[in-house]
């Protein structure tokens, strides 16, 4: 073999060797392109430690490692999308539990009670009216007293407060008309004079010159104003408040409640009244039933004997009643004692006394019950509530 034999070999082989590094090198580079070489650091358990520590993790995953996103496709444009931010989807918050709605607070003084005894159209007859604001029942009583105890019984026999016998005669008998009262709007319980407030009238006419529906007499203002005596609100305004006052007292207030109060021997807070906005003040008396709605046995009043007699009663806001007591051409009246146990009988929580004998009536749709004997100064009465714009 020659030597120019020997360097085309050598040469052949040495084009073979970089050739095979070359496709070496190309196969490493695809190899690990897809399988990156990482150090992995292996850490020897302390000797010390009687149970093996799990194995440390490498630095590069020792911090929580996102979640892959999704690579958005290519737009059709030809443009890239840019990838957004991944953002932590919030934990979804408790729905809240309903909460009841309050129901609304009925109108009216009576709060929803009594619904039953109102009319959406007006009914007026001899015996009722009702409406959507007034209601009123009327009826005649007999009722016949007991000798021994003082109350009244609905029928003769035996007395059902003390068991005495009790007769059915002129001693024993009497006869008043009873009007039951309720109210939605306190407007609807007013006060009237006659056509002048120096006048007097009967209570028929002065009630229709009002529109009223239901009527009784009062105090005979009249008398007690003119002799300078008394305290007197009518209609929300007060009218005269002497220094002299010696009768008791019923106010009615604006919010529908209604006391009596005794002025012998007591200390009247004047300017405590005040304060509580009176809408009518009556000045006569006396007053029947005492601060827990018991009867009574002593009397502010020296005109105690039997008589017929007016009362103005008081159950709660918006349930009032009006009634008189027969006395004449026979029939027997009540004294106050007898009056009180009545009214206590009845379930009042307050009752007062007017102007009673010749005086005593009350005015129901067109007709007059009680004597009616004597014309008065001013009313009590029921009417349609006043509207705003009146």
């Amino acid at each position: 073999m020659t030597k120019r034999d020997k360097k085309r070999i050598l040469r052949m082989v040495l084009a073979d060797l970089a050739a095979f590094g070359v496709l070496s090198y190309l196969v490493c580079a695809q190899v690990f392109r897809f399988f990156p070489w990482r150090p992995v650091e292996i850490v020897i358990p302390s000797q010390e430690a009687s149970v093996p520590e799990a194995t440390a993790v490498p630095e590069e995953t020792a911090e929580p490692t996102a979640a892959p996103t999704h690579t958005p496709a290519p737009s059709a444009s030809g443009e890239e999308n840019t990838p957004s931010t991944t953002e932590q989807t919030p934990a979804p918050t408790a729905t809240p539990e309903p909460t009841d709605t309050p129901a609304p607070e009925p109108e009216g003084l009576l709060k929803g009670k009594f619904a039953e005894k109102f009319s959406a159209e007006v009914v007026s007859t001899d015996t009722a009216y009702r409406s959507e604001n007034v209601a009123i029942e009327l009826e005649e009583r007999t009722g016949y007293v007991c000798a021994t105890c003082g109350h009244t019984a609905d029928a003769a026999g035996a007395c059902p407060f003390c068991g005495f016998e009790i007769a059915n005669n002129k001693n024993t008998r009497m006869n008043y008309t009873f009007a039951d009262i309720y109210l939605q709007d306190i407007s609807s319980l007013r006060t009237a004079y006659a056509a002048k407030a120096t006048e007097t009238d009967r209570v028929k006419p002065m009630s229709e010159a009002n529109n009223g529906i239901l009527a009784v007499n009062t105090d005979y203002f009249l008398n007690a104003y003119s002799n300078n005596h008394g305290w007197f609100y009518r209609n929300g305004v007060e009218i005269q408040r002497y220094n002299k006052i010696t009768a008791d007292l019923c106010v009615l207030y604006a919010d529908g409640t209604m006391e009596t109060i005794e002025t012998k021997n007591k200390t009247v807070d004047f300017d405590g009244i005040a304060a509580k906005t009176p809408l009518h003040m009556w000045y006569f008396g006396p007053a029947l039933l005492d601060e827990a709605g018991a009867s009574k046995t002593k009397f502010n009043s020296s005109l105690g004997k039997a008589n017929p007699r007016t009362v103005i009663g008081y159950y709660e806001p918006g349930h009032y009643c009006f009634f008189v007591v027969n006395g004449r051409n026979g029939e027997r009246g009540l004294t106050f004692e007898e009056l009180s146990l009545l009214c206590a009988d009845l379930g009042l929580k307050a009752a007062y006394n007017m102007d009673g004998g010749a005086s005593s009536a009350l005015y129901f749709n067109g007709k007059v019950y009680g004597p009616n004997g004597r014309d008065t100064s001013d009313i009590v009465y029921i009417a349609e509530p006043i509207k705003e714009n009146e």
